[in-house]
């Protein structure tokens, strides 16, 4: 199953920026067409305009964006990013044309790890094997997409090898914190016996002693500091 709770989250924040995206698209609608082909070019500046204007409308658009990605002669890099923004609308019609172009693009793994990211926001676990061998490549910009994806698709089964992870690349804040938030993320669909062992492991282990140190950040703030504690728990010597 999905995680829940931030696809949950997910759909809220959706709804309450509804009513924005809907006035952008009254004011751009007549725009839309060109400013997806933007998203190729012919400039960064023209490219991060379009990418910016585009997701603020995201969810008001998937039909106009739905088409595009269907258009075969679309930049393909503007196909890339309206895979991107797809991901962004929370719109179930979009998951099959992104499986598609996700399997079509499988050998480029730039396009793919694109597709899975898109895919995991919208909930499809299919990803899961792909997201679980981009973990393990080393390859920083994979890692970082596989880490985030987690955060919606990821399983109980994967926190052993988030953990290793997060012990790989203690230099890169985003992997980091990606992987924090993964693990909160998948222990939050668990009972509260199991989060406790978790939790407990994890601050119990001296190899984990940055995780914790990065999952406390992330509880501090989402729930504040716990008045009841003096100082932040500290690794425990096994």
């Amino acid at each position: 199953m999905p995680n829940v709770k931030v696809l949950e989250a997910a759909a809220a924040s959706l709804r309450r920026s509804h009513r924005l995206a809907l006035r952008e698209y009254h004011h751009y609608k007549k725009q839309v067409p060109d400013l997806i082909r933007q998203l190729g070019g012919p400039t960064q500046v023209a490219h991060d305009r379009a990418f910016r204007l585009l997701s603020k409308m995201a969810d008001a658009i998937t039909d106009e964006l739905l088409a595009a990605l269907a258009d075969p002669t679309l930049d393909p890099d503007a196909a890339d990013e309206v895979v991107s923004l797809l991901g962004r609308t929370g719109d179930a019609r979009a998951v099959e044309p992104i499986w598609a172009f996700f399997q079509a693009n499988r050998r480029d793994l730039e396009r793919a790890s694109t597709a899975a990211l898109s895919l995991s926001f919208l909930g499809d676990e299919r990803v899961l094997p792909y997201l679980r061998e981009s973990l393990k490549t080393g390859d920083n910009e994979r890692v970082a997409n596989a880490a985030t994806a987690m955060i919606a698709v990821g399983q109980m089964e994967d926190i052993p090898l988030l953990r290793t992870v997060h012990r790989q690349f203690k230099a890169d804040t985003e992997i980091r914190v990606g992987v924090a938030n993964a693990i909160l993320s998948i222990l939050s669909e668990t009972d509260q016996a199991t989060l406790e062992r978790e939790m407990d492991d994890i601050q119990g282990s001296l190899a984990d002693c940055d995780l914790w140190s990065d999952i406390w950040a992330l509880m501090e703030q989402s729930f504040g500091p716990d008045r009841s504690l003096h100082r932040r728990p500290s690794p425990r010597k096994r």
